[in-house]
Formats: structure tokens, C-alpha cells, sequence
């Protein structure tokens, strides 16, 4: 599954240059919307993660936080 999370943020990061910037959180969200149907977000999210904000914005939008981002910032206490 690996490989598919990398998959996801190769192919994101082609196409967002013909993305007009406004609507760039949108198409990402409806970009993992339709990648939800092929492969498990949850696993492809920690290696897409940090490859695009608004990909990390779509991530936790469909799946929430990232439950390690929460347990670090829990640390920090």
C-alpha cells in the first residue's frame, strides 16, 4: 500500500499546476474522493503526507486528523 500513498501525491503534484489556485483545496478533495474508491486513504495518507498542503487539507477533511500529529502535539505538554 505504500506505494499507492506516493501514487496519490506523484499525481496530485502533476496536476496542480493546471489547477487554478482558488479552487486547488476543491480538486484535491474531490481528487481523494475519487481515489477513496481504489485505494485505502488511511494508508496512503502518512506517505503522501507533507507532499501538499492541500492534499494534507483534503486528508483530514474526508478522514479527520492525523491522529500521530495529535499524540505529538499531546508530547509537547
Amino acid at each position: 500500500m505504500t506505494e499507492s500513498g506516493e501514487m496519490l501525491a506523484e499525481t496530485w503534484l502533476a496536476l496542480k499546476p493546471y489547477i487554478d489556485k482558488k479552487e486547488r483545496q476543491d480538486a484535491a478533495l474531490a481528487f481523494l474522493r475519487v481515489a477513496e474508491n481504489f485505494v485505502d486513504l488511511e494508508g496512503c495518507r502518512k506517505d503522501a503526507k507533507g507532499s501538499d498542503s492541500a492534499l494534507d487539507n483534503a486528508f483530514s477533511e474526508i478522514l479527520g486528523e492525523d491522529e500521530e500529529a495529535e499524540s505529538d502535539d499531546e508530547e509537547e505538554y
